[in-house]
């Protein structure tokens, strides 16, 4: 079976997340994250900051693998990796692309009906700036399984306590 291994960014602005409307290729007619093939020698970072500036006219300069989405379609030899990067600070405004149309999405106001089925299943947490491997396997586009995994926190730190001390008669 072959790997096929892609990047994709989401840009955060406070409660508001820029997604990507595609206009043609395959998620055609959907909102999704921006993103798309690597090119020979190019890190899955340069990929999806160069994918962002390509498809939105956004600048990041630095941003955070946040996860780690596998989906496999019935029928097809080839399981897709997206590596899912998480953004914050950025300089431009969203332009319109001849491939996608970007907006700004209120977080509670998601065009969930409009994306891919399993983005319920892990999009908050990526939003949330939390850590999610999933897996999912479709049918065409109708989602049969989905396997999610958040990692849990690291656990709270445990206050040192100091034991007192011994004080002498004078």
């Amino acid at each position: 079976m072959r790997i096929a291994r892609y990047p994709a960014i989401l840009l955060k602005k406070g409660d508001e997340v820029l997604l990507g409307l595609n206009k043609k290729g395959f998620s055609k007619n959907k909102w999704t994250l921006f993103g798309g093939f690597l090119q020979r020698k190019e890190t899955l970072l340069d990929a999806a900051i160069r994918y962002l500036k390509e498809q939105s006219g956004i600048t990041v300069e630095k941003a955070e693998k946040i996860g780690k989405i596998e989906v496999k379609f019935g029928g097809v030899q080839e399981l897709i990796q997206i590596h899912v990067f998480l953004a914050e600070t950025f300089t431009g405004e969203p332009i319109e692309t001849r491939e996608v149309l970007p907006k700004w999405f209120n977080l509670g106001e998601l065009p969930i009906s409009e994306m891919w089925s399993d983005v319920p299943f892990w999009f908050d947490q990526v939003a949330g700036g939390k850590r999610v491997k999933a897996f999912f396997i479709y049918e065409n586009e109708t989602l049969l399984y989905q396997d999610v995994d958040s990692p849990p926190p690291p656990p709270p730190l445990q206050p040192t306590i100091q034991q007192p001390t011994a004080v002498s008669p004078v």
